[in-house]
């Protein structure tokens, strides 16, 4: 199986509570912690590891967000 074929299987596999993935909007990091669907779509609440930035922001993302599956890339 070449590394292609792999990296595709892995991108493409169901995402589940514990997995890291960063968030294609703000480019953040986190974990899942929560996978819910309503049938046609896939919705994962994910929570932010803290950035360097967050102290100097207002009101950082830093509790999370919930995106949809196309929003977020799984961490290698």
């Amino acid at each position: 199986m070449t590394s292609r074929t792999k990296k595709r299987q892995q991108r493409n596999s169901p995402l589940t509570v514990g997995d890291r993935v960063r968030a294609k909007t703000t480019g953040r990091t986190g974990e899942i912690t929560h996978v819910h669907g309503d049938g046609t779509h896939d919705h994962v609440t994910v929570s932010y590891d803290g950035q360097p930035q967050d102290d100097y922001l207002t009101m950082p993302a830093r509790d999370g967000a919930e995106l949809p599956r196309e929003l977020v890339d799984r961490e290698a």
